[in-house]
């Protein structure tokens, strides 16, 4: 009986551990909520050319879903299809909402916006009788946009202020179809966001406005605005820059930046070449070649790609060198030149010298030449003497930013602040890592070596404050040169400098090279020798 009575227990708990993972399984797939989210093409919401999906409200839908669990059903349509769909429950998330209280009836905003949008109106490249500088061309014009969208309202409230009247058609079609209307010439304008430009089909004109633009839930589906929120937040906590950096990977290429205004026009065609003032003797960013005097390096490569990234203007550059930063910058003060290269200043410090700093044009890791011996040790150290090149605000400004307690020494050169570092009149000079290679031969002679501070550092254009039209003209300029072109210059230009000479190899190594000499001259005579012998052997005895 008692036998009977275990082996009963036995098979009871044994049935009860098999049902546990079945039981969990079915849990989880119960927890993982099934979403249906609005698809429609744009680059919120686009395939790529391997039929992959990407964008904006894609990427940023996955990241919730990292900290939901939610499963996507895609559910495509245009936008105002979409948006009714969301309204009657047929869908439960859609991204890209602009707020306004009516919606508030139908839809739960997200608490945190998914980020911010501009709002243009675009006109074909061939329509000559719309006049960016006289907005009453647009009387009696037909004017799209897209239906049950804010952009609509935007409009009306921009054409009353302008005196504009209009023949306003709201579109139940996709952005590439209004667009393609806007080619045929069914359309006179189409108003939409900031990233449909397309030189060859469709310039921006106007700004018309701008919005926050939220995801927005389903009011039958209040379960998701919590889990919704709750996401958004951690994002925030995690990154608080998350919805900037998907703006400027997806969005960012807006055909908007690639026109000059009228008024900036007219200043560029009145002024003429821009002059650009530049350190010398700093490559791989830029110096004069000492054979022509003309300016080489990164920057060369950049003003002659910035020629040619804009659409309605070509702007031309002259470069000219100075010795030192501190020179470039007084020669854009005192009216010498409009712009300097390389600029690196905090915004108190641009102020305090009566110039304004650009985005930048390059960046780069900053490293700290070291003497070998304190390779390991040399982060750790809290006293440092740093050498630092008299003229170069830039490194200045970059050692109060980042390395307060470190004392400089200045010194005429960088090749002088080495030799102080080998007598151990400096700890350290920082340099950039496109740069080591102009000093690594006198680093090996030396015995110094890198070390990573885990700093970059970057290098700006500084325009004399309030010359505010070419700085807009320069900002437009530098949002069209790929990163990538810029990386590639100055790759090329920093391997070509490390191309080391024979005569230099010689001169580094006087005494490895006079070896090398002396064996080929053996190797030589040897040869020789041979040769002679052979030819006596073969003579008639």
């Amino acid at each position: 009986m008692t036998r009977r009575f275990v082996a009963l227990l036995l098979c009871f708990v044994l049935a009860v551990l098999l049902m546990v993972p079945a039981v969990s399984a079915e849990e989880a797939k119960e927890e993982s909520k099934v979403v249906r989210v609005g698809w429609y093409e744009t680059p919120f919401n686009h395939k790529d050319q391997f039929g992959r999906r990407t964008g904006y409200a894609y990427v940023y839908q996955r990241k919730i879903a990292a900290y939901t669990g939610w499963k996507y059903e895609y559910v495509e349509g245009t936008w105002s299809e979409l948006l009714q769909m969301l309204q009657d429950g047929r869908i439960d998330l859609l991204s890209d909402v602009s707020y306004t209280e009516e919606r508030t009836e139908y839809m739960f905003y997200s608490h945190i916006p998914m980020g911010s949008e501009l709002y243009y109106l675009y006109v074909s490249p061939e329509n000559t009788t719309i006049s960016i500088e006289d907005p009453t061309t647009l009387n009696g014009k037909k004017i799209g946009v897209t239906r049950g969208t804010i952009q609509r309202e935007f409009f009306r409230e921009w054409s009353e202020s302008h005196g504009v009247t209009q023949e306003l058609i709201e579109l139940d079609t996709g952005e590439s179809e209004s667009l393609a209307m806007l080619d045929r010439g069914e359309l006179d304008a189409f108003l939409t966001l900031d990233t449909y430009g397309d030189p060859d089909k469709a310039i921006p004109l106007w700004k018309i406005g701008a919005s926050d633009f939220y995801f927005v839930v389903a009011k039958n589906r209040p379960d998701l605005q919590t889990e919704l929120d709750a996401a958004l937040s951690h994002i925030q906590d995690e990154n608080k820059f998350y919805s900037n950096e998907l703006s400027q990977k997806y969005l960012v290429d807006s055909g908007t930046l690639q026109y000059l205004t009228a008024e900036e026009m007219e200043w560029l065609e009145g002024h003429g070449k821009i002059r650009v003032a530049y350190q010398d003797n700093y490559l791989a960013f830029c110096a004069a070649d000492p054979k022509t005097g003309e300016l080489t390096g990164a920057l060369k490569d950049y003003l002659e790609f910035a020629s040619g990234v804009l659409e309605n203007a070509r702007p031309e550059f002259e470069a000219v060198a100075y010795p030192t930063a501190t020179a470039a910058l007084e020669a854009v003060k005192n009216g010498e030149a409009d712009c300097m290269f390389p600029a690196n200043l905090t915004d108190y410090d641009a102020e305090t010298a009566g110039v304004i700093i650009t985005a930048p044009l390059m960046t780069t890791e900053m490293d700290a030449v070291v003497r070998e011996e304190d390779q390991k040790d040399f982060l750790r150290k809290s006293q440092v003497r740093v050498g630092v090149n008299q003229g170069n605000p830039n490194y200045e400004m970059f050692l109060l930013e980042h390395f307060p307690n470190w004392t400089p020494v200045y010194y005429e050169s960088t090749p002088a602040c080495l030799n102080a570092m080998a007598s151990k009149g400096c700890d350290t000079v920082i340099i950039s890592n496109y740069r080591f290679s102009d000093i690594a031969r006198q680093c090996s002679r030396l015995h110094l070596t890198t070390v990573y501070t885990g700093v970059d550092m970057d290098y700006s254009l500084a325009v004399k404050e309030g010359n505010s039209t070419l700085y807009s003209i320069l900002s437009k300029v530098i949002s069209q040169v790929p990163d990538a072109a810029v990386n590639a210059a100055l790759t090329y230009y920093s391997s070509n400098k490390a191309q080391n000479s024979f005569l230099d190899y010689i001169a580094d190594h006087p005494s490895i090279a006079i070896l090398d000499a002396l064996c080929l001259a053996l190797i030589i005579t040897v040869v020789v020798l041979t040769v002679r012998m052979k030819k006596s052997k073969k003579k008639p005895g």
